[in-house]
Parts: structure tokens; C-alpha cells; sequence
């Protein structure tokens, strides 16, 4: 038979078994949070799909090809074909990105309008040549200035080359070295362009990122952006803060010694070269919500051992089956928070859900003990314990730190407690 002072420790282990199996849901709402997130980008890839979806800028490049000439050991010779991409020596990005903010269903998406003007200046024909080792420009068989974006639907205008309308950009079929580039080029003829002062227009509809490739020997990007949250991506810091207001241009000024040529068979390597602007969208619900799941053992833990100790030292009547309806409206409070965050934000949300919880619970306790004192301090410590949480879901860094300190203070307050429940009997 069961000693009296031994019951506490008897159920103090239930408890924690108890506290264990609860956290069986956890995955299940993991799941609903995945579900929601594979939601939002179906919503927004259609959104993008339609109007135009990350942008890189892809050049301006000179494209040439030749053919080459090897002897082989039976007195034959073998003609290869070969290619190459000219990189800029010096080029310049200017221009201003207007934003909008496209909403469809609960999720919300970065769209923009570019208006860049693209300088180049590249060697001539005669230097790419001798690079090449050949004779005389002559012995080339294509010469091209070739320019891509990453989704070529997103352009708006023609683009003419030095504003002269002869001159302009037409898509390349011949120059599909992945799916993933759609070359626009135009032929170099008869030496028609002077290739150390190249200009032309982007005005390019995209969302969520523009990015540009740093691959010439001097690169210079200065863009204006009408949009506040955005965070900078890719290989190069600019020389603009992060924190910068409304309208403040974000620069870039990256020197390299050695250019990166290519061709066609290595081309997708430039994109180790980008670097650009992502336009944020602020609505980090389920991430946020994803993250406050992790901490629901801290909350059922506690929250238990709180009604633990309170029956010991208070006498009150608490049996499992209380224990279990505490731990599931804590549970279902993680799917109230991830369902009001989708609407009204995740601060509101958060606020709506540990409310409506709280009371829940405080006035729960306050049916089984008749006792106000006792209700108010339940309402205390689980308010305590959900500003606590939000407070941790707000740091990044000091994450860590804070949530370690803080649980550190828990456990000594609970070790303070303890000592007031006796699990065995005293030795005679």
C-alpha cells in the first residue's frame, strides 16, 4: 500500500509522463503550419508567375565564336567550334525601383517596376581577338552583345541600344545554353558600335529580389528604391545600411583585378557573382508561430508544475483528468495563435490566443478551488510565462542568452518550492 507522503512523488511522475504524451500534438500542428506555408507560395508563385518573379540582370556580355584548327596524327585536320563571353571591363547600374504590394487571399507580395539605365564598356574586337590568340577579329564567326534576365516576360519596352533604334535587342534562339538564360542579343556588324560606351534601358517588371552580377572589372550599381524592408543579398555588402529610409539609394562598388570570362558551357558559374536587394515582406507568421511550438514543453511543464505545487501546498483537489484538459487548451492555443496570425498579424494574434488561454485556465482553476488568491496567482505566473515567450520570439541573437537565464531563474524558483513538499518520510 501506498505510504501518504509518497502519493506527491507517485504523481509528480504521472504528471511528467503525462506532460510527455501531450507533446504527441506537436506534430499535428506542425503539419497545419506546413500546410499553410505550401499554401502561401502556391498563392505567391501565381501571383509572380503572372507578373514576373526574381530578377538577375545578365550582363551586358560579348559573345563571339570561331573555330580553331588541329592537326591530328593521320594528316587530318579537325576543325573545332569555339565560344566566348567577354565580360565588361567597367559597368554601371543607375536607376530608381518602384514597389507595389499585390494581395491575394491572406498573403501579400513585393512586386516592382525597374527603370535602370545599363553602361558598358567593353575591349574591342582587335583585343578579344589577340586574348583568343587569333590573327585578326576577322577570324571570328559570330560577334554579338548578349543581355538576359532570369524571367524574360517581366520586360515592358523594347530595348535599343545607345537610344538608337537600329540598334536593339532581339531574343536569340541560337544561344539557349541552359532553360534557364533567354538571351537577348544584337549582331556586331561591320564594326556599326563603339563597344567603350554601350547604354540601354532595363525597364523590367519583377518580385521579391533583383540581383546583378559583379563579374566586369569595375562594377558600380547605385539604385533608388521607393520600399523600406529590404535586406541585401548575395556575394557583396553595399556601402548603404540595411536601416536605410525610404528613397536612400543603396550602392555598390566592387573592383576586381581580374575580370570572369566564360562561355556557354560554364555561363550559370557567373551566378556566384550576384548580389542585389530583397524587398521583405514583413507577414514571418508561421515562421514565428513554428517557433513558439518548440517551447511547448516549457509551457506545459511549467504550467503543470505550477498546479502541482499548488495542490500540495494549497490542498487542493487536482486529479489527471484536470491535468490533461490544462495541457490540450495549451496545445490548442498554438493552432488559435497560427489561425489569427494568417489574419490580424502574428503580435495580435499572439495576444488574442494567450489571452483567451489564460482566462480559460484561471478561470478553470478558479471553479475547482472557490479560491481567488489562488486563481490570480495562476493568472499571474501564465501571463508571466506567455510575455516571456513572446519577448524570446522577438530576439535573434540574444535569443539564446535570454532563454537560457530565463529558465535558469525558473528552475531555482521551483527548487525554492519544492522544498515544501515532502515525497518520503523522514528517517527516525
Amino acid at each position: 500500500m501506498i505510504k501518504e507522503n509518497q502519493k506527491p512523488m507517485i504523481k509528480g511522475l504521472i504528471i511528467v509522463v503525462l506532460s510527455l504524451m501531450l507533446l504527441i500534438t506537436l506534430p499535428f500542428i506542425s503539419s497545419l503550419i506546413s500546410e499553410r506555408e505550401v499554401f502561401q507560395e502556391e498563392v505567391t508563385s501565381e501571383i509572380t508567375s503572372k507578373w514576373g518573379q526574381n530578377q538577375t540582370l545578365f550582363g551586358p556580355f560579348i559573345y563571339v565564336e570561331y573555330t580553331t584548327v588541329h592537326p591530328t596524327e593521320d594528316g587530318k585536320v579537325l576543325r573545332q567550334k569555339q565560344s566566348y563571353i567577354q565580360v565588361p571591363n567597367k559597368q554601371d547600374f543607375t536607376g530608381d525601383i518602384k514597389t507595389q504590394v499585390k494581395k491575394r487571399s491572406l498573403y501579400e507580395v513585393a512586386l516592382y517596376n525597374t527603370d535602370i539605365t545599363v553602361k558598358a564598356s567593353f575591349p574591342s574586337l582587335e583585343e578579344i581577338a589577340k586574348k583568343l590568340n587569333l590573327s585578326e577579329e576577322q577570324e571570328f564567326t559570330t560577334t554579338k552583345i548578349i543581355f538576359a534576365v532570369s524571367d524574360s516576360k517581366g520586360f515592358t519596352q523594347e530595348i535599343f541600344i545607345n537610344k538608337n533604334p537600329k540598334q536593339f535587342f532581339e531574343q536569340d534562339r541560337n544561344l539557349m545554353a541552359t532553360p534557364a538564360y533567354n538571351f537577348l542579343s544584337y549582331d556586331i556588324l561591320d564594326k556599326d558600335i563603339n563597344l567603350e560606351e554601350i547604354s540601354f534601358p532595363v525597364l523590367l517588371k519583377g518580385s521579391t529580389e533583383l540581383n546583378f552580377l559583379a563579374t566586369a572589372k569595375q562594377t558600380n550599381v547605385n539604385i533608388k528604391s521607393d520600399y523600406k524592408d529590404i535586406k541585401y543579398v548575395g556575394n557583396y555588402l553595399p556601402e548603404t545600411d540595411e536601416k536605410q529610409t525610404i528613397n536612400e539609394n543603396s550602392k555598390w562598388t566592387i573592383y576586381q583585378s581580374i575580370p570572369i570570362n566564360s562561355n556557354l558551357e560554364t555561363i550559370h558559374q557567373l551566378q556566384d557573382y550576384s548580389f542585389g536587394l530583397k524587398f521583405l515582406q514583413m507577414n514571418d507568421f508561421y515562421s514565428k508561430v513554428n517557433r513558439a511550438t518548440k517551447y511547448a514543453l516549457l509551457f506545459i511543464g511549467l504550467t503543470f508544475a505550477t498546479f502541482f505545487f499548488m495542490e500540495n501546498i494549497k490542498n487542493l483537489a487536482i486529479n489527471l483528468l484536470h491535468y490533461t484538459l490544462v495541457g490540450l487548451a495549451l496545445c490548442i492555443n498554438f493552432v488559435l495563435l497560427l489561425s489569427f496570425a494568417e489574419y490580424l498579424g502574428f503580435t495580435i494574434a499572439y495576444a488574442i490566443s494567450a489571452s483567451a488561454t489564460i482566462l480559460l485556465i484561471t478561470s478553470f482553476i478558479y471553479g475547482l478551488s472557490k479560491n481567488r488568491r489562488i486563481a490570480m496567482t495562476i493568472f499571474g505566473l501564465l501571463a508571466a510565462l506567455y510575455a516571456f515567450l513572446f519577448f524570446l520570439l522577438q530576439l535573434k541573437e540574444a535569443a539564446l542568452i535570454v532563454g537560457s537565464l530565463g529558465l535558469f531563474t525558473i528552475l531555482a524558483i521551483l527548487m525554492y518550492f519544492s522544498r515544501r513538499i515532502k515525497f518520503s518520510s523522514e528517517k527516525e
